[in-house]
């Protein structure tokens, strides 16, 4: 929750590092991310903060629904804030780039089994950890400027938050789930638009850049039922959802993203969809999608996760991609090893064979 301090006119002054804001308003517990200059990563506070927040909310009488926004319309959020991770780990402080994750993971699993609506508005921006606190929820609003993505392979790491679950479950109207159009986004860092989120089952309702704010006082005011039939848009209205162009590449993306192994999509996907992956996420990522194919439920697969996080962290790789990425913007992160074919692909199911552990309310 967020801390409030006393200065010396006995006023209540912010603390600088609470970016979550908190009210409960007619009901509506009101989540507000509110580090805009950051595009709303999350720090490992934040996760708490907003753990903190739900499990007060879910036993308490008064608040009957939850709705989550941002207070820059950029970004919902980027994401969770690497930079943050990484330096613990620099500094020898393993054990807090662990503990972030097992917040995170948690925070995801709270989310997902939330006994009461959790309402997830995603504009801009919405990425990998952003995009762990909206899939999971019960009504997930996407709009005009999202742009969803889970771009880990690029910066050393891995599609986490449970990607691994609802990853190999993408499916268009229909149509079964793909792991193939999964690996996709996984290994590629594909970039996805709302009407893209909406046809493959990440997204539930439309609500034009227009309605929003409408959208947003009609969730608090009337409730998510009422402000979603009021102000959410359907195909072919005006002002209604743009068409999405996922469906038309599906069977081409699952026609090459489909293969038996990583080392034939290496082969036959186009260059530039892998090129800057760093070689060792390409593989926990393979083999993490395949253990989330088979598994049999969320929790497991963060636990799984979870596992494979804290061995990540500690890769020369994670260290050297959130540098090129996060810090001195280079394009050409020096990966070790260099290619997949090197890559110790049974230390890496080793560590998934040994699941670890979230958090429970205390």
């Amino acid at each position: 929750m967020v801390v409030m301090t006393q200065n010396a006119a006995n006023e209540p002054a912010p603390d600088p590092e609470a970016y979550v804001r908190t009210e409960v308003r007619d009901g509506t517990g009101i989540i507000v991310l509110d580090r805009p200059k950051a595009l709303n990563a999350l720090t490992a506070r934040m996760y708490r903060d907003m753990l903190e927040a739900l499990w007060a909310w879910r036993d308490d009488d008064a608040v009957t629904q939850v709705l989550v926004t941002t207070s820059a319309p950029r970004a919902f959020c980027s994401g969770g804030d690497i930079r943050q991770i990484r330096d613990a780990v620099l500094d020898d402080r393993f054990e807090d780039g662990v503990a972030a994750f097992t917040d995170e993971y948690s925070l995801d699993l709270v989310i997902a089994q939330y006994p009461k609506p959790y309402v997830a508005v995603m504009e801009g921006y919405t990425m990998g950890g952003g995009m762990g606190i909206s899939v999971h929820g019960s009504h997930r609003i996407v709009t005009d400027t999202t742009v969803m993505c889970m771009p880990e392979t690029a910066i050393g790491f891995f599609p986490d938050i449970g990607a691994s679950w609802f990853l190999p479950r993408v499916s268009l109207l229909g149509r079964g789930p793909s792991l193939g159009v999964g690996r996709w986004m996984g290994l590629t860092g594909a970039r996805i638009s709302g009407p893209d989120a909406l046809a493959i089952g990440l997204a539930d309702n439309f609500v034009p850049e227009s309605r929003l704010e409408a959208f947003k006082e009609a969730v608090v005011s009337d409730g998510v039922a009422a402000a979603v039939a009021e102000h959410s848009a359907g195909p072919g209205e005006n002002d209604g959802i743009p068409e999405a162009s996922l469906p038309e590449r599906w069977d081409e993306i699952e026609e090459l993203y489909g293969a038996d192994t990583l080392g034939e999509i290496l082969v036959k996907a186009p260059a530039e969809d892998l090129a800057g992956a760093s070689p060792s996420s390409l593989v926990r990522t393979w083999e993490l999608l395949e253990r989330g194919a088979e598994a049999e439920s969320l929790q497991e697969c963060l636990e799984r996760e979870l596992a494979l996080a804290a061995d990540t962290i500690v890769s020369p790789d994670f260290a050297e991609g959130v540098r090129c990425t996060m810090i001195d913007k280079q394009d050409e992160p020096q990966w070790s090893p260099a290619t997949v074919s090197e890559v110790d692909v049974e230390a890496i199911r080793r560590v998934l064979d040994q699941p670890g552990q979230l958090r429970t309310r205390p």
